[in-house]
């Protein structure tokens, strides 16, 4: 399965960067989608590059009704985001791991966020799940995809939020 979404979101890609290096704010979106936040890594800094760790736990409710046939009680996630030093337009890149303990599913995905003004920033998302269960692994990558993408809606509109509330 292929994901790819954009979003505008009314903010610099500093500001967001801010965002995201910050434990609260990946507390914050672990609860909107009723994970737990139980780890939070960062290494690096904003001007050469970073990567922050974040490992979640949540009730394997939360996923698509087919994977609930397969995957019981809670599900721990760790989820790598390397981010790229700023280039010259302010523009910088991700590229993002999800593992889930003990399933075997992988996504893969690189968000870019293009710098337009100190008021604007394009955010750019490709990325592909890839799980390896016989005959219902297929179906579960199918039904992942409007996961994903809500949950690319959810960070974008989350990220804004918190940025106007916490600057």
């Amino acid at each position: 399965m292929s994901l790819e979404a954009e979003k505008v979101i009314p903010h610099s890609a500093d500001a967001i960067v801010a965002a995201y290096t910050s434990r609260d704010f990946h507390e914050h979106l672990a609860a909107k989608v009723g994970s737990e936040l139980k780890g939070f890594e960062l290494s690096g800094t904003a001007e050469t590059g970073f990567e922050v760790i974040s490992k979640q736990a949540m009730s394997a409710d939360k996923l698509p009704e087919i994977a609930k046939k397969v995957i019981k009680g809670t599900v721990n996630v760790t989820v790598t985001d390397k981010w790229s030093a700023p280039d010259a337009s302010g523009s910088r890149r991700s590229d993002t791991t999800v593992d889930i303990a003990g399933a075997p599913v992988k996504a893969v995905a690189s968000q870019t966020l293009h710098a337009r003004s100190a008021a604007e920033t394009l955010a750019t998302v490709r990325g592909d799940v890839d799980v390896k269960i016989p005959i219902i692994g297929g179906k579960i990558t199918k039904a992942a995809e409007p996961y994903m993408r809500k949950f690319v809606e959810l960070q974008a509109t989350e990220v804004a939020k918190w940025i106007e509330k916490n600057g």
